[in-house]
């Protein structure tokens, strides 16, 4: 389910004052552009107008986009009106191009995930329409100055009486609405999913209710890259793991010497999508923060001098590259393991366009005790995590261990009464003032709550016991927030 902010009003603001400066810019000015308008520029603006409308019904489609899509809309759509409806100026033979070129961006984003590049090249060719426009009114500018009386032009514009004070208006109205589409019109890597959580809040036991999920109904695969001072890099392979498990022995948790990075990889139609693990024994998100990460750069560089800081910055985020310094350094390695897990974890959340963010759900189980104590504070940590990151990415906060919370053994996890279970536990959280701060967050960007559970099978009253295999419950819409 979504978390709801405060309702916000500037969005629709924004929209209205977008589609008030297209109209009003277009009512002003169509009867002069019209009238010096050549053929090839009316074959521009056709491309142009039909771009930008298929770009923006294309990015409706992804929830994080969508506004910008609707602001494409709003700002183009008037065009249509005027150019085509009242005087019938477009050419086909813009028009087919421009619907091509944007429905080949939305494909392109779909087959991708990748939302942020057709927004990219919108935004591109939005600072060339705008440039062109502004360039246009400057020369219908300088022909009404040249059959104008130089004498009566101050008269005139100031009065606001002749066509000269509507076309300078239009200037202004052009610059604002340029400035609120470039701001506005953006999307995310939606293919690339970080789930994150500190030590012992369920990170392994999702990683392989997810791994199920993906290889039944998403064609999943994985990857994985493990450092193992122990020497047990063989068991935190996730077929060992699994193995295990059916033995009746608990995955255990990481020594603060070993580092397990996975990759799930899937894909639902055409469309694909990565969700990425990393399971390390030390504690690193108090110093989770941009100084801290040019701190464990420069400490990587100073324990490998050979790596150049820049292109250590680049790929530091990379499984493979973590890999790559494993084999090529193995013994430098062990002593940097802290910074180069601050380092790849900072930038996983910062290349991500979607993050999940973990919550043990036996922190709720013992809220009287020391559980509201643990929760205030990771909660407030991932508020801090989500002010640093930015509102240009969609969150989840995940509970997870639900069966220990809630009855849920004999409850359908895609049922009503899951989703009402689901919000008795949103609720609980309300109380905390941390959580709080993260709903008011949702006012500005989608942040998504779910509960989850890898053992559906068990009761709360029933006495703890090894599980021997996954049995997911509502894991699927952990899969379902990434696609």
């Amino acid at each position: 389910m979504r978390l709801r902010g405060k309702t916000n009003i500037t969005n629709p603001v924004i929209f209205l004052l977008c589609l008030a400066l297209s109209t009003g810019f277009l009512f002003a000015t169509s009867e002069q552009i019209i009238s010096s308008l050549a053929w090839y520029i009316a074959v521009l603006l056709s491309f142009f107008i039909a771009l930008f409308i298929s770009s923006g019904v294309g990015m409706l489609f992804e929830e994080r986009s969508r506004f910008g899509g609707q602001l494409l809309l709003a700002a183009f759509l008037p065009y249509l009106y005027f150019f085509w409806a009242q005087d019938n100026i477009l050419r086909l033979d813009g028009l087919a191009p421009g619907l091509l070129a944007g429905f080949g961006f939305i494909l392109h984003a779909f087959m991708h995930n990748r939302f942020d590049i057709v927004a990219k090249r919108t935004r591109s060719f939005l600072k060339l329409f705008f440039v062109g426009m502004i360039i246009y009114l400057f020369v219908i500018l300088i022909k009404l100055i040249s059959e104008e009386d130089m004498r009566e032009i101050p008269q005139y514009v100031l009065s606001g009486s002749n066509d000269l004070f509507m076309i300078l208006l239009s200037f202004f109205a052009l610059m604002i609405l340029h400035a609120l589409l470039m701001k506005f019109v953006h999307g995310i890597k939606a293919s690339d999913v970080f789930v994150y959580g500190p030590s012992k809040s369920g990170k392994t036991l999702l990683l392989l209710a997810l791994y199920n999920q993906f290889v039944h109904y998403y064609n999943g695969r994985r990857s994985e890259t493990i450092i193992s001072s122990s020497r047990e890099e063989d068991y935190y392979r996730i077929e060992n793991m699994l193995a295990e498990l059916k033995n009746g022995k608990q995955p255990k948790s990481n020594q603060k010497t070993d580092l397990t990075m996975y990759t799930l990889m899937g894909k639902k139609s055409i469309k694909p999508i990565e969700f990425s693990f990393v399971d390390y024994g030390g504690e690193f998100t108090e110093n989770l923060t941009k100084d801290g990460y040019f701190k464990a750069i420069l400490e990587i560089n100073k324990q490998i001098p050979e790596l150049d800081k820049d292109a250590l910055s680049g790929k530091i985020g990379s499984h493979e590259f973590i890999a790559e310094l494993k084999n090529t350094h193995p013994d430098d390695v062990v002593y940097i393991l802290d910074q180069l897990v601050l380092a790849h974890v900072y930038k996983k959340l910062e290349n991500a366009g979607k993050v999940v963010f973990l919550v043990d759900g036996e922190h709720i189980v013992s809220y009287h005790e020391d559980g509201a104590s643990q929760l205030t504070r990771l909660f407030g940590q991932y508020s801090r995590i989500m002010e640093m990151l930015g509102d240009g990415k969609s969150y989840a906060i995940v509970v997870t261990k639900a069966d220990k919370i809630k009855n849920i053994t004999d409850v359908i996890d895609n049922s009503k009464d899951a989703l009402n279970i689901e919000k008795e536990i949103l609720e609980m959280l309300k109380e905390i003032d941390t959580f709080k701060e993260i709903q008011h967050r949702a006012t500005k960007g989608p942040i998504h709550f779910y509960a989850v559970s890898a053992n559906a099978l068990k009761r709360v009253d029933q006495q703890e016991e090894a599980i021997k295999n996954i049995y997911p419950w509502r894991v699927e819409q952990i899969a379902k927030f990434g696609f």
